[in-house]
């Protein structure tokens, strides 16, 4: 396996296509990712990884992959741009085109750069070449992108040319920062020669890595509080532009008032004293289009009211309607008309002099409304005339009674009511007029009638898209209906509020880390060389010592001796690498801190007595030896005793068994292999059968049908043992791995209940799970194999549940635990058989494994799973009524998460 690994490792290396899209791919996750470091709104940021990442790739790797550097930035873009167009355009990929190409053209002269400059020598064990190194390769190699990409976005109208020079300085400095901090990490493991960079893993990657993500975690600490600060600005702003454009029209609903105190305070009043009234109002007032005077003319005195008119001299004078073309004619018999009489300024709305307000339904509506009230009324919005289609004014109605009559009532108010006031406001021109052209640059403003859908309840936009993050919303009364108010900033309104403690956190913090990459790196460079220095010096004396040790480091044996009180004096380089000692730190051990068990201590112990007296061949014993680290293994161990001079000696002569027990190991691992290679031609069958099964050769015989079916299914049922077996087998030798992680108990539990409706429609089973009235648990689980328990508890409840019967599934907390419950009202489970349902291959009996085709294995399978997950599984059953399993996970709270 290893070396299967290390040949498809080769091969990706030696795949050039592999390479270039392992390089885009990387590149544009980097790209994506920085952008976490931009500053909002828009995509600027003060350091831009990527570019120390295509630098760190081509110097390693040769310009063969500059196509992953193109292919990374492209994608880049692309993502960028979709994200601020609201279309597709030619641009969309005009503009990350050339971008890209900037990006692969910088990539190529920075290398050049480099390689030409250092005469392709990628140590950096000198520190004129460190410098050399960061001033060609980053400072003079990143003017490239940023002066491409800044032709780029003016030529195609992006930025204009004021910002020029700012984009360029921004860009360069986040490209030049990238390569300073990025670059180094990227050679670490690439560059060559390999001895000085894999020295630097953990004396410059560590303490980069630690001091980039400290300047990153502040960054973004700052930006938040930034953003927070600059949202709260903003807000402000925009409650104080809503205040006074609720004060704007309060005035102009006090205009309307004071027309109403002057008919109410007046027992006549003429054509004259209204002009004379209304000047300085719409002198002061640019947003009141027209003043009206509408009295309320009843049926009867339609004749006279008009005869009253005519005699003014207004020739022709007729109260009108409109016909369904448009047009002004005599309006018909109604029971009462409020016409325009009085109109200030006559010339503007001379048309309407006479026209029949009340014919108008919404009009109509409005009057009545605020007759009945005694309030000033706002009618759903209108086009004045000069306003053409746009819908931007509203009409205000005030009413006027009759002096000394009651108006205690709405009775009472009908009865006394002698007309309205009448003004036409434009909210649009209103709006305009309270803002300052300032203003008018920094936010972004929407005005429209909540109670008045679609686009002619729209008074006031310039909002092309909402943006949510930084909306604020308001609603403001008036004339009785209520309006919403929406305000966001600008581009302009970010350009004035730049945040400038942001961006210096973050320049300063990676300048820091720059700094500090090229300490790191200039002395790794001396500590590199003076190692190499005394490596020479020491392999030189241990050349004569390895000599000396040669004959008995050789020996394929480990052999060891000790003294009679079994402290080790001498062991091999064999016997020190069986036991996992470094050289030379076994002498002075006692040989039973190797041997845990107590069959070899014994016999250790029977050598080291001095009764005994051994004479002739060394006798061998199996036992289990303890490598450092505490890690048993097997070995084969002879002793002999042996006598030099007055001194005593025990000779161990050791030899490893752990490849035969490997061997014997895979022999039980061949059944399981077998099958493995079952599975195959066994998914081949099921699929011809399938095929069969679904007519693909026409309709087949019933009994042969019949036989089909039988096959299938019976090859399902072989199937799913040998699922079963493969998985008691991963779980028994440690080869199924749990992937742990936190998640929604349940979110997950509902994906497991949705896989499994198919299979309970075919036992025309009904699956309940209310996943809304669940509350939010983490657990930690692996959720492929969490699934496979519940499935398998929801299968069982499935099966053995009646036809056209139900299965519910609940999910309960108990204290720091939560319970996942599967409730089937089926055959229930036997008192004798409970003991033993969580048994391999457990069925309650013969019949029960064929009607329900099942295995046996499946609950053993899921308790054994489910406590490998830190869970438990439990069940409660009454025959004949039914059963309830359930699983026990502990809830990840915000201490232990």
């Amino acid at each position: 396996m290893p070396a299967l690994a290390q040949r498809i490792l080769h091969s990706l290396k030696s795949n050039l296509i592999v390479q270039i899209l392992t390089l885009a791919i990387a590149y544009a996750v980097l790209g994506r990712l920085s952008l976490l470091l931009a500053i909002p709104p828009g995509y600027a940021i003060a350091v831009y990884p990527p570019a120390g990442l295509a630098l760190g790739i081509i110097l390693t790797q040769g310009y063969r992959l500059l196509p992953g550097v193109f292919l990374g930035a492209f994608l880049v873009n692309v993502v960028i741009g979709s994200d601020n167009a609201k279309s597709f355009q030619f641009t969309s990929l005009l503009l990350p085109a050339l971008l890209a190409t900037g990006a692969c053209l910088q990539a190529y002269i920075s290398t050049y750069l480099v390689r030409t400059r250092l005469k392709n020598n990628l140590a950096l064990n000198i520190d004129r070449e460190i410098f050399r190194f960061f001033v060609w390769g980053g400072l003079i190699g990143c003017l490239t992108s940023a002066s491409v990409g800044i032709v780029s976005l003016y030529h195609l109208d992006v930025i204009s040319s004021e910002q020029i020079l700012s984009h360029w300085v921004t860009w360069w400095i986040g490209d030049t920062l990238g390569v300073l901090t990025i670059t180094p990490i990227v050679l670490i493991p690439l560059a060559k020669p390999r001895e000085i960079w894999l020295s630097r893993r953990y004396s410059v990657m560590l303490p980069l890595t630690i001091c980039l993500l400290m300047v990153f975690v502040a960054f973004i600490f700052i930006r938040h509080r930034e953003e927070q600060k600059q949202h709260l600005e903003f807000r402000l702003e925009a409650a104080r532009l809503s205040q006074s454009l609720q004060n704007q029209l309060d005035v102009h609903a006090d205009a309307v008032k004071n027309i109403e105190r002057l008919f109410a305070a007046s027992k006549g009043v003429t054509r004259t004293d209204f002009n004379i009234f209304n000047e300085y109002t719409l002198q002061t007032h640019k947003a009141i289009s027209a003043l009206l005077w509408i009295p309320r003319v009843g049926r009867e005195d339609r004749q006279k009211f008009e005869n009253a008119v005519l005699q003014e001299g207004f020739i022709n004078f007729q109260i009108t309607e409109k016909n369904t073309s448009g047009e002004f004619v005599k309006a018909k018999d109604y029971k009462e008309y409020f016409p325009v009489t009085f109109i200030e300024p006559f010339a503007n709305a001379l048309t309407f002099f006479g026209y029949d307000i009340g014919t108008s339904t919404a009009r109509r509506n409005a009057i009545e409304e605020a007759r009945d009230s005694g309030n000033v009324v706002a009618t759903d919005p209108i086009a004045f005339i000069s306003e053409k289609d746009s819908h931007s004014s509203v009409m205000l109605f005030a009413p006027v009674y009759e002096q000394g009559k009651a108006l205690t009532t709405t009775e009472d108010r009908e009865n006394a009511f002698r007309g309205a006031a009448v003004s036409i406001v434009s909210i649009k021109n209103l709006i305009a007029d309270l803002l300052t052209p300032e203003e008018k640059k920094l936010f972004l403003l929407k005005f429209y009638d909540l109670s008045y859908p679609g686009a002619n309840g729209i008074f006031y936009d310039t909002i092309s898209e909402i943006n949510l993050t930084f909306l604020f919303q308001s609603t403001i009364d008036f004339g009785g209906r209520q309006y919403a108010f929406l305000a966001q900033p600008s581009r302009s309104y970010w350009d004035s509020h730049i945040s400038w403690i942001t961006w210096s956190t973050m320049i300063g913090g990676l300048m820091f880390s720059s700094l500090l990459g090229i300490y790191l790196l200039v002395a790794t460079a001396h500590t590199f060389n003076v190692e190499t220095l005394v490596a020479q010096r020491t392999s030189q004396l241990h050349d004569s010592e390895e000599r000396l040790s040669a004959i008995l480091s050789n020996a394929a044996e480990g052999i060891v001796t000790t003294d009679m009180r079994g402290f080790i004096a001498s062991a091999n380089q064999s016997a020190e690498a069986l036991f996992a000692y470094p050289l030379g730190t076994l002498f002075g051990h006692n040989i039973k801190e190797l041997f845990p068990d107590h069959t070899a201590n014994t016999y250790l112990q029977s050598y080291l007595s001095e009764e005994y007296v051994h004479h002739g061949i060394p006798t061998r014993m199996e036992v289990i030896g303890k490598k450092r680290g505490n890690i048993d293994f097997p070995l084969e161990l002879a002793l002999a005793k042996v006598e030099l001079g007055t001194q005593n000696l025990l000779v161990l002569i050791l030899h490893d068994l752990s490849e035969q027990k490997r061997i014997e190991k895979l022999k039980s691992e061949f059944v399981s292999a077998v099958s493995h290679e079952l599975r195959t031609p066994l998914t081949s069958i099921r699929g011809a059968l399938g095929l069969l099964m679904g007519g693909v050769s026409g309709t087949l015989p019933e009994p042969i049908k019949k036989l089909i079916q039988m096959a299938n299914d019976n090859a399902s049922r072989l199937t799913l043992l040998i699922n079963d077996l493969l998985d008691f087998e991963k779980l028994e030798y440690g080869g199924m791995q749990f992937q742990m992680e936190s998640i929604q108990l349940r979110d997950l539990v509902k994906s497991t209940v949705d896989a499994n409706i198919g299979y309970a429609q075919n036992f025309s089973i009904k699956l309940l799970f209310d996943a809304e009235q669940i509350a939010d648990m983490l657990v930690t689980v692996d959720t492929q194999r969490f699934t496979q328990v519940l499935s398998n508890l929801l299968s069982n409840a499935i099966k053995f549940s009646p036809k056209n019967g139900q299965v519910a599934v609940e999910i309960n907390r108990l204290d720091d635990w939560v319970r996942v419950e599967v409730i089937d009202h089926g055959i229930g489970i036997s008192a004798e058989f409970q003991k033993n349902i969580f048994q391999k291959f457990s069925q309650e009996d013969a019949k029960a494994a064929r009607k329900y085709a099942g295995t046996g294995l499946g609950l053993s399978l899921s308790k054994s799973m489910i406590e490998k997950m830190g869970g438990k599984i439990g069940f409660t059953s009454i025959e004949g009524r039914g059963s309830r399993f359930y699983l026990d996970l502990p809830i990840v709270t915000s201490a232990n998460s």
